[in-house]
């Protein structure tokens, strides 16, 4: 039994007790109210005391009953509602994210050039990330995870960065031996932010290809 049904047991009882000794230890010149109904009042209506016991008990009962059922209505509702608000949550984060690489093999795309990543596998409902122009333009202010996996031909090598608006907030640097390099940002960035992977300096191809894929993604955390 839970809390809330505990307590209006206790009450019940107390107001059983209560009812008890009003009318078998009497109480001369006072008037004692239950429920807007005082015990004089009962008995002149009724007549004895053992119809005030039984009416008394009856409208206890039906109260009691009456807050049980409210509670009862309430918990449901209160579990509804967190139900649909967890349905909510899954729901946005699973939309909340973008996936995209590059399709082919860049040729020798050189030093402050923005990636286009054109292949696009996972987006944001309104199509947040751009495969047109490489940008992703934030939908929701937060904070967000965001990686890059740059992979470059051997005996070249390349630094990207990763830009929020004009602000570099993450480098990587891939050459031949360690071909293929990962960086990862935590970032929190505002609604409307454009964030982007650009080179810094390189030359040579970046590849991307089935043995490996040149890649941007961005997930939001909260």
């Amino acid at each position: 039994m839970y809390q809330p049904q505990q307590n209006m047991m206790r009450e019940a009882l107390l107001y059983i007790v209560c009812l008890f000794l009003l009318v078998f230890i009497g109480i001369e010149g006072k008037s004692v109210t239950i429920k807007h109904a005082s015990i004089e009042g009962v008995l002149s209506e009724k007549g004895s005391p053992n119809e005030l016991v039984k009416d008394s008990l009856d409208q206890l009962y039906k109260e009691i009953m009456l807050r049980f059922e409210i509670e009862k209505k309430l918990k449901t509702l209160t579990e509804r509602v967190s139900d649909l608000e967890g349905a909510s949550k899954t729901e946005n984060k699973a939309r909340n994210g973008f996936y995209a690489y590059i399709s082919h093999d860049l040729n020798n795309p050189g030093g402050g050039v923005t990636i286009v990543y054109d292949e696009v596998k996972t987006n944001f409902k309104d199509g947040s990330y751009n495969k047109h122009t490489g940008i992703f333009t934030v939908p929701i202010a937060g904070l967000y995870s965001f990686t890059w996996v740059t992979r470059v031909e051997c005996n070249e090598a390349y630094t990207c960065e990763l830009l929020v608006n004009k602000k570099v907030v993450g480098s990587t640097f891939a050459y031949c031996g360690w071909n293929t390099v990962t960086g990862n940002a935590l970032v929190r960035v505002d609604a409307g932010d454009s964030v982007f992977v650009r080179t810094l300096s390189g030359k040579g191809k970046i590849r991307s290809n089935q043995q490996g894929r040149s890649s941007f993604s961005g997930l939001l955390l909260e």
